[in-house]
């Protein structure tokens, strides 16, 4: 892309995003149509990820994809709230770590233990 049709581009992207409504607005789509809220956050976080670059799409919709399962086992807005807030500590200290002690993070979190096809026994 050409850097005049990039800015363009660019320009054309912040239009069709959505803006946030206000927190009163919010506040009342929670309580009178959850359904619609909840379609505002699906609708908005896929503006956001298709809006990333290509290179960061996929572990944007991961994200999501995670957060969804996390919203998914709430039993209610304020357990939800609750969930997605200890995700977002666990997150925040496992960046802390990276940046201040990345030789602690270990890449690969699972015991991998090899298959082994049982021996026949005649």
């Amino acid at each position: 892309m050409m850097p005049d049709q990039t800015t363009a581009h660019l320009a054309q992207s912040s239009q069709q995003a959505q803006t946030l409504p206000s927190f009163d607005e919010l506040k009342t789509l929670a309580e009178q149509d959850p359904e619609a809220l909840e379609a505002l956050r699906i609708t908005m976080s896929q503006d956001i990820i298709n809006n990333a670059s290509q290179a960061m799409q996929p572990r944007l919709q991961a994200q999501l994809s995670h957060i969804n399962q996390v919203i998914a086992t709430g039993k209610n807005p304020n357990h939800v709230n609750v969930l997605l807030r200890k995700e977002l500590h666990r997150q925040f200290v496992r960046f802390s770590q990276a940046l201040t002690a990345p030789e602690t993070i270990k890449h690969q979190q699972a015991d991998i233990k090899p298959f082994c096809r049982p021996t026949p026994t005649s």
